[in-house]
């Protein structure tokens, strides 16, 4: 444990930054293998509908730094080619 009062301080901000990050990424995780069976049962309307909700959750953690705009954009990019290789 730190001794130092700042040191604890920073400690428990990133424990919470933690917790928030884990959070936004398994949210992501499990969208995407929403997104991902819904393309495999083919159901195209409803897969948009989620691909959309994913690259907004997506665009939404790039912003805060919680992951990389590369991983982004290449989750986002092979969805989308899937998608329109359903069509």
């Amino acid at each position: 444990m730190p001794q130092i009062r700042s040191a604890y301080k920073r400690l428990r901000q990133s424990k919470k930054r933690h917790l928030r990050n884990k959070a936004k990424i398994s949210e992501i995780r499990s969208l995407a293998k929403n997104v991902d069976l819904l393309l495999s049962e083919k159901k195209k309307d409803k897969a948009e509908d989620a691909l959309r909700l994913l690259e907004s959750k997506l665009c939404k953690c790039v912003k805060t730094h919680t992951i990389k705009k590369e991983t982004a954009s290449r989750k986002i990019s092979r969805l989308r080619s899937h998608l329109s290789k359903l069509k």
